[in-house]
């Protein structure tokens, strides 16, 4: 379902809102549209290193993973994780723990389906210029990162704009983000982070219908658009 994510903002403007610096900032480009269905790499801050803004290639692998990315996302797609397994007994259950990142992104997308057909939603942060998502990552043994966006309940001010599906991504309050990447913070707090409801306001709006066609994608598309009512 999250399998799309917008990053419009420059490097500069990332790095000033995360106090963070470009690890490689010459392999950062703005995106009006992000599809996670191929594989890309996305900026995260990691636990790891949170002075520095890495890039990470988006759909979580194994550590000791060294196959094909493609071939591992058609068995088990890892472009988003919901947080309820990560107490699981599956190969990421150390992630929360161990692996936790914050992804910077200027907006995501979601989907309701109203009178047969889909419409598609922008959701961006109203007052700041980034929202953080929860995330978790993985360093393979060819250094080389890997990441997955985090999703938890649907929270209140989501449940008219997506009937899909019941979960959505986690979203870190910015003044929740250093705690979240600390290493000296207990797990029941991490825990408490994730619940909703976050405070972060949210602008969320109906946009181009386009957004659903892999091929396309324009500066103007996340105008905001009609979307006829139930």
């Amino acid at each position: 379902m999250y399998f799309k994510i917008s990053n419009t903002a420059e490097m500069k403007e990332i790095e000033r809102e995360v106090n963070a610096l470009f690890k490689y900032p010459n392999f950062y480009t703005p995106q009006v549209v992000i599809s996670g269905l191929d594989e890309v790499s996305i900026p995260i801050v990691t636990m790891e290193n949170s002075n520095v803004i890495s890039l990470a290639i988006w759909g979580l692998l194994p550590k000791s993973y060294n196959d094909d990315w493609e071939l591992f996302q058609k068995l088990t797609n890892t472009l988003n994780i919901k947080s309820d397994t990560l107490e699981s007994e599956l190969w990421y259950r150390d992630a929360l723990s161990k692996g936790r990142c914050i992804i910077p992104v200027t907006g995501f997308f979601t989907s309701v389906l109203r009178n047969g057909e889909i419409y598609p939603y922008f959701i961006s942060p109203k007052k700041e210029r980034l929202l953080y998502l929860a995330g978790v990552y993985t360093v393979l043994e060819d250094g080389f990162i890997t990441c997955s966006v985090l999703t938890g309940p649907l929270e209140d001010e989501m449940v008219n704009y997506q009937n899909l599906v019941d979960f959505m991504p986690i979203i870190i309050d910015h003044n929740d983000k250093s705690d979240w990447l600390s290493n000296n913070i207990e797990l029941s707090q991490v825990k408490n982070m994730m619940k909703p409801p976050h405070t972060t306001k949210l602008d969320i709006k109906p946009i181009a219908r386009d957004l659903f066609n892999q091929d396309i994608s324009y500066d103007s598309m996340l105008m905001p658009n009609d979307c006829p009512e139930d």
